[in-house]
């Protein structure tokens, strides 16, 4: 069973993806350098941002303002 994925993104907004499949949580490393972490997010959106052909517009519409984040670093 898998627990956790990293997905470098092919998008110029977002760098890196890390997510655990165990705690529903999302950390995007965005080309800037910053991170955060975003909370109870569902297997479904993570699987459909990583498929998606904009990664960048996929996360602002389905993610950015659905769930609870914390800013773990700055830019």
């Amino acid at each position: 069973m898998l627990l956790n994925s990293q997905v470098e993104s092919n998008s110029s907004t977002i760098k890196k993806c890390y997510y655990d499949f165990t705690s529903g949580t999302l950390k995007v490393e965005f080309a800037g350098g910053s991170l955060y972490e975003y909370a109870n997010v569902s297997s479904d959106d993570y699987d459909n941002l990583c498929k998606a052909e904009s990664q960048g517009k996929f996360f602002s519409e389905k993610i950015k303002n659905k769930y609870e984040f914390t800013k773990l670093l700055s830019d």
